[in-house]
């Protein structure tokens, strides 16, 4: 059978726990399916996964492009480097296997940014040229566009909200400094944040922050604490990040987003006390506007479109 040739795009989202990968076109997810991103021998047989999938997602179809968006990517070498979240600890050349396994042209960036586009390009970000985009899941990561750019720095590797300091001599972090805002309010650093208040330890037998955020609604005392400390930490991660990026609006998305009203009501608040004087009324904050898996494939599939020259050894 012959094969159709098409503009559609392939976006993966490469997460701690699962990898989602969607049929992208004209900013719609028209199919989409997931992977888990753990258990398997090595980045050569997870990436035989992806493409299998990929295969079943496309069928009869010859996408135009694949983009992949990833913890510790770096756009500019195209390699994931040592990520933190990720079972393998050195640099992964994952777009030029995918390319190699699936004959389509693949370009690798950073989740983060990849979440960033997606919600700039389609989400709540749309219509602002100066957006933070943060997201809260496995990890904490951070993207940011000035003046309508998504700003990549040096290295390629700008925006890394949650290796940012936010307690010293804090709790150990997978990237292997201390007090790392990723290991205070990320999904692992939520749930110890309650364990260490001595909850119910009944409540952590469910995996992810929803079982907490239940507890929260339902008057636990320790799941009450547990999202003040976490909003405590958050709101004055923002607000430094307002002081050296100068967004109009900060917009929060990933897992614990989910959390809703529960942790953006107490975040503005504090958020509004911690910021710089001169950004008071000029910064707003607010939940992702896309589906649960939207914005990582749709800024995924974006990062398909940004300039190519941007390619570079560094």
């Amino acid at each position: 059978m012959e094969r159709k040739t098409s503009d559609l795009i392939l976006g993966v989202d490469i997460g701690g726990t699962s990898t989602k990968i969607g049929l992208v076109q004209n900013g719609l997810i028209l199919r989409s399916d997931r992977i888990p991103t753990m258990g398997h021998a090595d980045e050569h047989v997870f990436a035989d996964a992806i493409a299998q999938c990929i295969k079943h997602l496309t069928n009869d179809i010859d996408p135009s492009a694949i983009g992949i968006g990833a913890p510790n990517a770096n756009h500019f070498t195209q390699l994931i480097e040592q990520a933190p979240n990720l079972p393998w600890k050195n640099d992964v050349p994952l777009a030029q296997i995918i390319s190699e396994r699936t004959g389509v042209p693949t370009t690798l960036g950073n989740d983060a940014n990849a979440a960033a586009l997606g919600e700039w390009k389609y989400g709540a970000g749309k219509g602002f040229d100066d957006l933070l985009v943060v997201t809260l899941g496995t990890g904490v990561g951070g993207g940011v566009i000035v003046n309508g750019e998504l700003v990549l720095g040096s290295a390629g590797n700008a925006g890394e909200i949650g290796h940012t300091t936010i307690v010293m001599d804090g709790r150990d972090c997978t990237c292997g400094r201390k007090g790392c805002l990723e290991a205070y309010v990320s999904i692992r650093g939520m749930r110890r944040t309650y364990d260490e208040l001595d909850g119910n330890k009944d409540v952590l037998k469910q995996e992810g922050v929803q079982c907490i955020a239940d507890a929260a609604l339902a008057g636990n005392y320790e799941a009450m604490q547990t999202f003040h400390h976490t909003v405590r930490w958050l709101a004055v991660a923002l607000a430094n990040a307002v002081a050296t990026t100068g967004p109009a609006r900060i917009v929060i998305c990933g897992g614990i987003a989910r959390s809703g009203s529960l942790l953006l009501d107490p975040l503005k608040e504090w958020f509004r006390k911690d910021l710089l004087n001169i950004y008071h009324d000029r910064v707003d904050l607010v939940l992702s506007g896309l589906g649960e898996n939207e914005a990582g494939i749709l800024g995924a599939a974006a990062l398909t479109f940004m300039n190519k020259e941007l390619k570079r050894s560094v």
